[in-house]
């Protein structure tokens, strides 16, 4: 009785010493005050060589960005769709409601290809989805639908009915996140090839520090990405001999496939982006199929696509799809639309594409299984545009789901009946429209030029901040040390951050709205360089 007395009085003094080191700490209470699971999402997205100085969180459903943007550790843009589907393969289970994360997709294909080679850093199988028998699929497709998150799929529950309808047939998992913030492209799609997640891939956003330098992700090609993937790993394993292909739109995307010829005994597997050659964001579309020169060396691009009917040959079935035929998508100018680039008939361009190089380069024609990796970037591109809230995206949402059927036809003509997976998920969900979510919008420009103004007041011309991202600030640290500051006090800053403070026309603004905060926290980054106390998963 005295022992067991003895250690409840250890436990209680470490838990009273762990609460104080907490509460003395602004930056530790601040990330703490953090639902658990959004704190978990931030840590598994920091690499404290490559994130910012600060990380920060708006207070919901506020956000830090322009072009409505999806970064974050909130369940909206976190939770996405798992459904896997292989008839004769993947067990006609339904829903499952376990967790699951995107960094469990790798393992899980690893296991429906009885391969045991890999080791992920993060994810863990996913055996609902494995047959009961040792049979293997000759082809499994990976089909990301950017920025088709469940909250854009519950904001229109009676536009996706194919996709719908084949859920009892196949494995849905209810409650399937990206697991990492930043929720963006780059991060989350190395986190599905790697399964693991940014910490331990490098991509922590689509701009990150390499060295005292930001660089975009993608900008040297798969050099940054250090972490191997699924298919690098299976690939070289089999010799080589498995087919593997991307075929997406932007660098960022060949994050989930490979590194090609850059892995140790890889080869060059089939890339097919579409980045402008001269582009200065690996985030940018161009106007045809291409491989870019940093991708070049380490990928092979069949140039047979641009061969194949150009994107306006779909353009006049959307034109159609309202009942006139006047060159418009609903109120929408098609040619102002990038040529018809940024509506829904990319949907069936780029399925021609698909179903075109899947039956020229023979995936899925013999016993050892092949890999394809697809991103379909139409509902990101219309998020970016017109927000979530929009008819655009819900007749985007309607094509794209009406795309399966052309997806599945293609796969049982490619390898048989029976004898493919196909996995649809998302890489995070879309931004609501802030007339209906009530969001207060702060813009990067307008924070940066408030914290220059509150920490560079000497007269040279040298600035304290770096960049202003979505969820993380980088800064000049020396620059803002020779001022008097440190990033603690930039921290502190944006936590006293007010609508006042942001908004361009204070008076505007009812006086009892100035003075709501704008975050729900902001930290130093370093706080994760030691355990944290509020974190325990993150210690196991």
């Amino acid at each position: 009785m005295k022992k067991t007395a003895l250690a409840l009085v250890l436990l209680l003094a470490v838990s009273a010493s762990a609460a104080s080191a907490v509460s003395s700490d602004p930056d530790i209470a601040s990330a703490c005050s953090l639902p658990g699971e959004q704190l978990l999402r931030i840590w598994r997205g920091t690499d404290l060589d490559r994130s910012g100085d600060i990380l920060l969180v708006p207070d919901e459903p506020n956000f830090l960005g322009s072009n409505y943007p999806h970064s974050g550790p909130w369940d909206y843009l976190q939770h996405v769709p798992m459904f896997w589907y292989g008839p004769g393969i993947v067990p006609p289970t339904g829903v499952v409601k376990r967790p699951v994360t995107s960094a469990d997709i790798a393992p899980t294909q690893a296991g429906l290809l009885r391969f045991d080679g890999f080791h992920a850093p993060d994810g863990k199988l996913m055996p609902e989805v494995l047959p009961s028998d040792t049979q293997t699929p000759k082809l499994i497709v990976t089909m990301v639908w950017d920025a088709g998150g469940r909250d854009v799929l519950s904001a229109y529950p009676n536009d996706w009915p194919v996709m719908k309808s084949l859920i009892p047939k196949g494995v849905w998992f209810e409650n399937a996140t990206v697991g990492s913030s930043p929720s963006i492209t780059p991060a989350t799609h190395a986190t599905i090839g790697a399964g693991a997640f940014p910490m331990h891939t490098g991509q922590v956003d689509a701009e990150f520090r390499v060295g005292p330098v930001l660089t975009r992700s993608g900008q040297l090609g798969p050099q940054l990405f250090t972490a191997p993937t699924l298919a690098d790993i299976y690939d070289r394993a089999m010799g080589n001999e498995p087919i593997i292909g991307g075929i997406a739109s932007v660098t960022w995307h060949l994050n989930m496939m490979s590194h090609g010829a850059l892995f140790n005994g890889g080869d060059r597997d089939i890339a097919i982006l579409r980045t402008p050659s001269l582009a200065d964001n690996e985030g940018s579309e161009g106007t045809e199929w291409n491989l870019t020169g940093k991708n070049a060396p380490w990928y092979t691009f069949p140039k047979y696509v641009n061969d194949l009917p150009p994107l306006s040959h779909f353009t006049p079935a959307l034109d159609a799809a309202d009942g006139a035929i006047d060159g418009k998508w609903g109120q929408d100018d098609i040619s102002q639309l990038e040529e018809g680039w940024a509506t829904p008939a990319r949907v069936p361009y780029q399925d021609r594409v698909y179903e075109a190089v899947v039956e020229r380069e023979g995936f899925g024609k013999d016993d050892v299984p092949d890999m394809l990796f697809i991103n379909s970037k139409i509902i990101d591109h219309i998020s970016h545009l017109y927000s979530l809230n929009s008819v655009e995206m819900q007749d985007t949402l309607r094509w794209q789901d009406a795309s399966l059927k052309d997806m599945i036809r293609m796969l049982n003509s490619a390898a048989g009946k029976g004898n493919w997976v196909l996995l649809i998920t998302a890489d995070h969900g879309a931004q609501f429209d802030p007339a209906v979510s009530g969001a207060f919008q702060v813009t990067p420009s307008a924070l940066e030029s408030d914290l220059e103004a509150a920490f560079d007041e000497d007269s040279d011309a040298d600035p304290v901040v770096q960049a202003v991202r979505t969820s993380e600030i980088f800064l000049f640290t020396d620059e803002l040390e020779q001022n008097g500051f440190t990033a603690r006090d930039v921290a502190d800053f944006i936590r006293n951050y007010t609508r006042g403070q942001a908004s361009p026309n204070p008076s505007s603004m009812p006086a009892s709205e100035q003075g709501q905060k704008v975050f729900a926290s902001a930290f130093v980054s370093a706080i994760f360089s030691e355990p944290l106390s509020c974190l325990p998963e993150a210690q196991e």
